[in-house]
């Protein structure tokens, strides 16, 4: 009885797994293990592009953090130089009576000085450093009544020293130093201590005498003529050596009948 029994379960077991052949057979358990796979290499496969997206979007963040972090940094910096002082001044000048700039300072331009005639009672009150290359408007503008600028000259005949440039036409040259602040000193051919020579000469203006005037300008003690110069005397803006009167202004440490200096001193 009990081996018919066991008959009866082993044939029971091998109906069963002949109705449901399918997923008892290798074939059907290998074909459930590569899908699997793949669908698991897809997942990976997804997995990476996000990785991908998300590192791109992160290496971008990294760089505008990093931007920013430079140019709070830079701003700091300034800040901390405004502070201290620390900034970089820059100082333009007019050097009369050379063609070029004193050392490495920069030259902006070189030039011819002029100004209003001498003899014109509106002539203008400075002197000015014409330059060379002149540029006009294309269309010829132009009026009736006009503030007149004529070429300058130095006017020393009846000097001690220089007159070799007398109605020679004075030359000037605009220069530019970065990182120091300029003055002139007048009365003075050397700087206080701690400053720095650009060029030392004499105090020159109009002649007291004249109808125009002239302000006072340090012009260079090794003058030379400008280009092009032909030593007529054609007068216009001229320039004499200026010398003190005593009274108001106390002598000594003042003198009459000495030609008054000058020096350019940056800093």
């Amino acid at each position: 009885m009990e081996t018919l029994r066991n008959n009866y379960i082993v044939i029971l077991l091998a109906a069963v797994c002949f109705a449901r052949e399918p997923e008892c057979s290798r074939f059907h358990y290998e074909e459930k293990l590569l899908e699997k796979a793949i669908r698991s290499e897809i997942r990976m496969e997804a997995f990476g592009d996000s990785l991908k997206e998300a590192t791109s979007s992160m290496d971008v963040q990294i760089q505008k953090i990093t931007e920013l972090t430079n140019a709070v940094q830079k701003q700091h910096e300034e800040i901390e130089s405004l502070k201290t002082g620390d900034l970089k001044s820059s100082s333009v000048y007019t050097r009369w009576g050379r063609r070029s700039c004193p050392g490495t300072t920069e030259m902006v331009y070189e030039g011819f000085a002029a100004g209003g005639d001498h003899n014109h009672k509106g002539a203008s009150s400075n002197y000015i450093c014409l330059p060379q290359d002149p540029i006009y408007d294309d269309d010829g503008r132009n009026a009736a009544s006009v503030s007149k600028i004529y070429g300058a000259e130095y006017e020393i005949g009846s000097a001690t020293f220089h007159t070799s440039l007398h109605d020679e036409e004075v030359p000037c040259a605009v220069c530019h130093v970065v990182g120091r602040s300029v003055v002139m000193i007048p009365a003075r051919n050397a700087c206080y201590s701690g400053w720095h020579t650009e060029y030392s000469g004499y105090l020159m203006s109009s002649y007291h005498g004249h109808a125009g005037n002239k302000e006072i300008v340090c012009v260079d003690g090794n003058s030379e003529k400008a280009e092009g110069s032909d030593g007529g005397d054609q007068n216009g803006a001229l320039f004499y050596f200026a010398q003190a009167v005593c009274g108001s202004l106390k002598c000594p440490p003042y003198s009459e009948n000495k030609a008054l200096t000058c020096v350019v001193c940056s800093r």
